[in-house]
């Protein structure tokens, strides 16, 4: 009985890092913060995403891993050419 508790309490600890940076993912990918909330909405459904697709199934969270990588992704695409011209602008 020894590895099945084992294994389950991995299983719990893998799930509750994923919850945690999809939560952390989800807030900043909402809000941009110029660019700095989007990067950090990627990298974390990306590593998310890589927990997810290690666990071979058994973490769930896909969806909200996508969301992250998504939202963040336009977000960066909108924030990073604004903060660029202003910089240059400012030159």
């Amino acid at each position: 009985m020894e590895p099945v508790a084992q294994g389950q309490a991995n299983h719990q600890g893998v799930q509750a890092r994923v919850d945690g940076l999809l939560r952390l993912g989800t807030i900043f990918s909402i809000i941009w913060l110029m660019g700095i909330g989007s990067t950090i909405a990627v990298v974390a459904g990306v590593k998310a995403r890589r927990l997810i697709l290690d666990s071979e199934g058994t973490v769930y969270g896909m969806g909200r891993a996508w969301w992250c990588l998504a939202v963040g992704t336009l977000g960066l695409v909108l924030w990073v050419p604004i903060v660029i011209v202003g910089i240059l602008n400012n030159l």
